[in-house]
């Protein structure tokens, strides 16, 4: 009987995902359309609860950079939320280990965007 209680106790405690933390942490991502517009993103996680996206837009031969603050919200496994302070957006995003290198998806819900040709940003750790 307790072989059967030890064994239902190290089945619960394997099985659980382990918390991530991802202050201190910085992720890039990149994205390239056909039509001429190229977008380079840097997110800085700085606290538990902070952090900072570096955003440079090329379309054509104009330059668009700006860095923007954002409060978040993480479970410490899987699911977040990105507030971008200065407009006010929030975006849901998604940590993942399972291609065996971290990454954060975040789905974009912005009409325009996705008229150019994609509906999120995939960031790797850097």
């Amino acid at each position: 009987m307790a072989i059967i209680v030890i064994a239902a106790a190290l089945i619960t405690v394997s099985c659980k995902k382990e918390t991530v933390k991802l202050a201190g942490t910085k992720w890039e991502a990149s994205v390239s359309i056909v039509d001429g517009f190229h977008g380079e993103y840097l997110m800085t996680f700085v606290s538990d609860s902070t952090g900072m996206m570096d955003e440079s837009v090329m379309e054509g031969d104009e330059v668009d950079a700006e860095t923007l603050p954002f409060t978040y919200t993480f479970d410490g496994k899987e699911h977040g939320t990105l507030k971008i302070e200065t407009v006010g957006d929030t975006v849901h995003f998604l940590y993942s280990k399972s291609s065996g290198k971290p990454t954060i998806t975040i789905q974009l819900s912005d009409e325009e965007m996705q008229e150019m040709g994609f509906s999120s940003l995939v960031f790797h750790q850097q």
